[in-house]
């Protein structure tokens, strides 16, 4: 809310004064799109390294069941030839998996109360209780905490590929921003010259027919003048047109609504460039370049992917563990047949129901242990094979690709600081053409007064020094430009923007 509020107020301050290139930077930090996808994006992959460490969660099972069951029987301990049961069963434990590659399944605890009129059966109902420990650890496939930990270290790995990428983004963006400020700086200026320069025309004009009304000058050298009118009217409107769309560009670049006017200073501030050692700008751009640190992290990521693989072609061989104790209780079955089989022996401290069976499993009197080992050799194991194969191709790919990427950004860092040479070259040479078209107007505008030059040279004049104009102001924005892509092609635009990214 805060920043649509903040949004809104320097909205309504635009039409009072000019845009700058630091408050669009600003404004398209905060409002493009492509940085707000990359936001969603990083979150989401921070959420799939949380997933990845799901493999670790605790589990809590419980189970609830009940059964009541009536079968034809011709036993002759039940009555009416028909056996009735019922079975109620209640289970709960935890269970998980460590980065060890061990799985356990802890405080399994079941009682299951069972009612017979089977007349074999001394207690009805009675009270089963059972709690049990068990572990099962793999020893050659799945062993150990690196080959578990692989798929958290490659999720961590993407979601720093997303935090790169999107300090990437918001170095296009910036990169982005300037140019297109820039473009509206130039397509204002020269919107500016134009006005001038049609101004100049019609007053040539206003002084050719003064001239020819008393026959001191042709009449075509009036026709000459107001033909150059009617041009610099077609050039002002089309530079009027370049304008208006560079500065609608620019607004929806930075997040302005288009209907919204605003206006930007004219005046070209030329950069300073720091002092760069052309033998450094590849080592720079290699540290800070965002594409090489996330090659990088693929290319770390395939690695993983080739070691765990190549775990995945081992045979399956567990130890499994377990301890467990059981309880019983119960009351005598009404149903009992002690006619034929005699009073029941049913020990005193079982003889309560519930109570008993809790009571003798809390003594662990009653104990189960067991030690076993279990091996599984797939006798044609394509999957693992396959997938194997499939990560070590994708190794090599990532290490074709970062190598590529390292010839790509030595050329650019390099083109890049040539654009910049080269550019200081042309703002000298515009600027020295513009002092010689300046000085060859004020001549033939000397000329013309005394009646020496024509129109046609004067208009020339006139148009050789709009042009240069046009050049030098053209040679100072491509300069800039080129600043703010040198920056970009060493991956230090954001530090030199004084811009913090926080997690």
């Amino acid at each position: 809310m805060l920043k649509k509020v903040l949004l809104f107020t320097f909205l309504l301050t635009l039409t009072a004064a000019s845009i700058t290139l630091d408050s669009s930077i600003e404004l398209a930090l905060k409002n493009d799109k492509r940085i707000l996808l990359q936001e969603a994006q990083l979150q989401s992959s921070r959420s799939l390294i949380k997933e990845s460490k799901g493999i670790y969660d605790i589990s809590f099972v419980s189970e609830i069941s009940y059964l009541d069951s009536t079968t034809p029987s011709t036993s002759a301990f039940v009555s009416n030839n028909t056996l009735g049961e019922k079975t109620t069963s209640y289970k709960f434990g935890f269970e998980g998996y460590l980065p060890t590659g061990t799985s356990y399944n802890f405080f399994d605890f079941g009682l299951e109360k069972s009612e017979t009129d089977l007349g074999t059966s001394a207690m009805s109902p009675v009270w089963n209780s059972d709690l049990s420990f068990r572990v099962t650890q793999n020893l050659l496939k799945d062993f150990g905490v690196k080959v578990n930990d692989i798929k958290i270290l490659i999720a961590k790995g993407n979601s720093e590929i997303s935090k790169i990428e999107f300090e990437r983004v918001v170095s296009l963006v910036i990169l982005d921003t300037e140019t297109k400020y820039w473009n509206t700086v130039y397509t204002k200026k020269n919107l500016e010259l134009a006005l001038s320069s049609l101004k100049l025309a019609e007053d040539i004009v206003k002084k050719n027919r003064i001239e020819v009304e008393v026959g001191t000058l042709p009449k075509v050298a009036l026709l000459q003048a107001e033909s150059e009118v009617a041009f610099r009217k077609v050039e002002h409107i089309r530079a009027e047109n370049l304008y208006q769309n560079s500065i609608d560009v620019l607004k929806l670049s930075i997040g302005i609504p288009i209907e919204q006017n605003i206006t930007i200073d004219s005046n070209i501030s030329k950069k300073v460039l720091k002092k760069i050692d052309p033998n450094e700008i590849e080592a720079i751009a290699i540290n800070n370049r965002p594409e090489v640190k996330q090659e990088s992290i693929k290319v770390a990521n395939s690695k993983q992917l080739v070691e765990y693989y190549s775990n995945q072609l081992l045979p399956d061989l567990d130890i499994e563990g377990l301890i467990s104790y059981s309880g019983l209780g119960g009351s005598r079955n009404s149903n009992y047949s002690s006619a034929i089989l005699g009073s029941p022996r049913i020990a005193s401290k079982y003889d309560n129901g519930y109570s008993d069976s809790i009571s003798s499993l809390e003594s662990l009197e009653n104990q189960t242990w067991g030690l076993g080992f279990k091996l599984r050799i797939p006798l044609n194991n394509n999957i693992a094979e396959s997938k194997f194969e499939v990560a070590n191709e994708e190794k090599k790919k990532r290490l074709i690709l970062l190598d590529r990427l390292l010839d790509s950004i030595h050329l650019e860092a390099r083109s890049s600081y040539r654009d910049v040479m080269s550019n200081i070259e042309r703002i000298d040479a515009s600027q020295k053409n513009l002092l010689l078209q300046e000085e060859v107007l004020y001549n033939e505008q000397a000329r013309f007064e005394v009646g020496i030059s024509k129109t046609r040279d004067l208009l020339e004049a006139q148009r050789d020094l709009i042009k240069a104009q046009t050049q030098y102001n053209k040679s100072l924005i491509e300069y800039n430009v080129s600043i703010t892509s040198l920056d970009y092609a060493l991956g230090i635009l954001i530090k030199e923007n004084k811009i913090v990214i926080d997690n």
